[in-house]
């Protein structure tokens, strides 16, 4: 599937980290490959598999299309013939992935959009459902439940929708990232994360989406939610004790409580006797107040994330995977 075609094919993951990552019974995926030649692993000189990243995001894909209704060899002939266009990442959520994208898909936002304007949410399922059927859970995410928030977005902000459609639109995509995100396994992997929206920030489709694709590449995550106080989230991270901290804020006033609230958790670690100032984690924050104006990074004593979730899927991955004393905190 050409969408995996950007994905490592080194094989570097034994059986049992595959399992974790993708939340699949070793036997299950094991009878894949013997039946229908997926996954493809290679094979060690004492004859263990290995599996590449490209092996993992073959599991999960195929796992998704059997939840989501369609039997294993449905699933394997809708991979082998489905040829998936690539996301674009210095495009913004609203725009499509050009005229190789199928219409289709773009016929399928439009009904969610639709849907969602008239409040219904049965027609908005079935369209994300059929999405599910034909892309990958992350495609899905990046190329319908958020441009579907953003057009819906743009229409309030021209007065064509009320708030209300604004809402039950919000309302409805959290719903959706939500009950993937609880069923990806969030509890087990690297880590622990802990994700939380500043306090004053509701809004948290951003972090969730985020934290379902760090879950679904083998994270575990603690998801804290939107409009956390400040003094729960010092005391959640001192219990913890977690390498990474995710915030996120979408505002100027709740940029500055980020700030704020990576001093606090450095005064929390000085009070420990863990250091002078520095955060008792490395903190990795995004949002899109950091994207308008990106010179209010200067402020944050973090990691800036990137722009979407692939991107700070990536960044988590390299952080995590270095060694801690070779991590800058800025």
């Amino acid at each position: 599937m050409a969408l995996f075609d950007r994905l490592r094919a080194d094989p570097v993951y034994n059986t049992r980290a595959a399992v974790q990552r993708t939340g699949v019974p070793a036997d299950t995926f094991r009878a894949w490959e013997r039946r229908y030649g997926l996954p493809q692993p290679r094979r060690t000189p004492g004859n263990q598999r290995l599996y590449s990243e490209r092996d993992l995001a073959t599991i999960a894909w195929l796992r998704d299309q059997t939840r989501a209704g369609l039997t294993i060899s449905q699933a394997v002939a809708l991979f082998r013939s489905h040829d998936v266009p690539e996301r674009a990442s210095d495009r913004g959520p609203s725009a499509s992935n050009g005229p190789g994208e199928s219409a289709r898909m773009a016929g399928l936002r439009d009904d969610v959009v639709a849907a969602l304007v008239r409040f219904d949410a049965v027609r908005a399922d079935r369209a994300v459902e059929e999405a599910m059927a034909l892309l990958p859970v992350e495609e899905v995410c990046l190329h319908v439940l958020q441009p579907v928030l953003y057009e819906i977005g743009q229409r309030w902000a021209r007065g064509e929708v009320s708030v209300s459609v604004e809402h039950f639109a919000s309302g409805f995509v959290l719903r959706r990232l939500g009950a993937l995100f609880n069923l990806s396994q969030p509890d087990v992997g690297r880590g622990p994360v802990v994700a939380a929206c500043v306090e004053g920030e509701l809004h948290e489709v951003g972090l969730l989406l985020t934290c379902l694709f760090l879950s679904r590449r083998g994270f575990q995550v603690v998801y804290l939610g939107a409009n956390l106080p400040l003094s729960d989230l010092v005391d959640a991270v001192r219990r913890i004790r977690p390498p990474l901290v995710l915030l996120s804020a979408s505002t100027a006033g709740n940029a500055e409580q980020l700030v704020e609230t990576t001093r606090e958790l450095g005064r929390s670690c000085a009070v420990d006797g863990e250091g002078e100032g520095e955060p008792c984690a490395i903190i990795g924050y995004g949002g899109q107040v950091f994207l308008l104006h990106p010179e209010l990074r200067e402020q944050v004593k973090g990691i800036f994330l990137g722009r979407d979730a692939d991107e700070a899927v990536a960044a988590v991955d390299r952080v995590l995977a270095a060694p801690a004393s070779s991590v800058a905190r800025p």
